[in-house]
């Protein structure tokens, strides 16, 4: 015989709000773990496609700041280059200038110096990173510059532009560095400084010292290389310039992710201390239900009765 008060279909009713808040706790949990409204676009079915939009549009920004952070580095390397470059210049100068103004070119040592400072810049332009050679143009895998190829200058004056050392090709590369912002960038080692810079220690490796200095040849030399002085720093210009614009691009890209991102946290991510003050509560009505279907289970119309 049933004896039990409760109704079959107030039992169903009570499981099912149990079942519910079962869910719900597990949700809860979830959330206040990962910090996530939900796992799967479908738990933000209303905001799910602007999540996705904004989330591609995050990576988007991403990457153009990844690809100009690594072409801001090899210009920065070829920026030191350069730089460096000028240094010689400047002390291939200095030497010539002493050379032509004390006659004592032939006890200075200048074609063995020369020689030195002419294989230090091979080695500057022929700098690779990430196993690209930077002052190539689009040729990254030719070393640009054979010196082994260079005549020697004539002996006739003024002498002519020589770029037979380079192996690059002419071209300028460009990079995308934003949805609709291309930069060119990079300089090539036949540029006229560059091509100076050799031409005059080129001119000064292959002077006659001794017994009789060649004087024409190194007032020459000093000509040429004041000229390299003259427009490596127009090189320096260059580079500088499509630093200066990453920089400005990976800024506004800087401000465009943060209000994306915002945006992003307001639709996926969770307040986590309202999510543990809501866990704590479905759990406390949860504990609740359950002592509340225990009671039920034990009473039976003899226990109403007495």
């Amino acid at each position: 015989m049933v004896t039990r008060v409760a109704t079959s279909a107030q039992q169903e009713l009570m499981m099912s709000n149990i079942r519910a808040l079962q869910s719900r706790v597990a949700d809860t949990m979830i959330q206040a773990s990962s910090g996530k409204v939900s796992q799967q676009y479908s738990g933000i079915a209303p905001d799910a496609k602007r999540l996705v939009g904004l989330e591609a549009t995050d990576a988007s920004l991403n990457q153009y700041v990844a690809n100009n952070t690594l072409i801001d580095q090899r210009l920065q390397s070829m920026e030191t280059n350069t730089s460096q470059a000028m240094d010689i210049a400047s002390q291939l100068k200095s030497l010539l200038v002493q050379a032509t103004s004390t006659g004592n070119a032939q006890n200075m040592g200048l074609d063995s110096t020369a020689k030195t400072l002419l294989d230090q810049v091979g080695s500057l332009l022929n700098v690779k990173l990430d196993g690209r050679y930077l002052f190539a143009g689009s040729a990254t895998d030719t070393a640009p510059v054979d010196l082994t190829a260079l005549a020697a200058p004539p002996s006739t004056y003024p002498s002519t532009a020589d770029t037979s050392y380079y192996n690059g090709d002419g071209v300028t590369l460009s990079t995308k560095a934003g949805p609709n912002l291309d930069i060119n960038y990079g300089v090539k080692a036949d540029e006229p400084g560059f091509e100076e810079l050799i031409r005059s220690l080129k001119l000064v490796s292959t002077a006659v010292l001794s017994p009789n200095p060649d004087m024409a040849r190194l007032n020459e030399a000093l000509d040429v290389v004041n000229q390299a002085i003259q427009n490596i720093p127009n090189i320096t210009a260059k580079i500088g310039a499509a630093r200066a614009g990453l920089t400005t691009a990976n800024a506004a890209h800087g401000e465009a992710q943060q209000y994306v991102e915002q945006n992003i946290t307001g639709i996926a991510n969770v307040d986590v201390t309202d999510a543990i003050t809501r866990l704590s509560a479905d759990q406390t009505n949860l504990q609740a239900s359950y002592a509340t279907i225990a009671q039920l289970s034990n009473v039976s119309l003899l226990n109403y009765l007495k």
